[in-house]
């Protein structure tokens, strides 16, 4: 469901397009309202496309988010960064910022017995099958 941000932009950026469209069509009767009509078109489509844009970069972020999930039940419940890394494709730092989002949802957190032991940030995922063995 579009969130009030999303009605606020969308809105907005109609209301520039619609006003730049008048300010077209009165400048045939006053040329000076050309450059007007042009930046309310301009600034009405930049906020569209600018919430576009915000709102399919989310969507990748929580794509990324349920692979490493995902991923982590195909591993018992824990990751490391490289894992996701290696798994996923993704930078080593696209990696490590997926899993701390992650751990700030707190949907993860370090398991500092696995990183003593195997001596590398192990995350362990909630909700993926390893919570019985703590």
């Amino acid at each position: 469901m579009p969130s009030l941000r999303d009605f606020l932009a969308y809105g907005a950026g109609a209301i520039l397009i619609f006003f730049g469209l008048i300010f077209l069509i009165a400048s045939s009767y006053n040329p000076s309202r050309v450059v007007p009509g042009f930046a309310m078109l301009l600034l009405g489509g930049a906020a569209i496309y600018a919430n576009m844009m915000v709102k399919r970069a989310q969507v990748s972020e929580e794509l990324l988010e349920a692979k490493v999930i995902r991923l982590a039940r195909r591993k018992g419940g824990y990751v490391t960064v490289a894992d996701v890394a290696a798994d996923l494709n993704l930078p080593v730092d696209t990696a490590k910022q997926v899993l701390e989002r992650l751990e700030r949802k707190g949907l993860a957190f370090l398991d500092f017995k696995r990183i003593g032991d195997e001596g590398v940030e192990v995350y362990r995922i909630l909700g993926t099958g390893s919570d019985e063995e703590s």
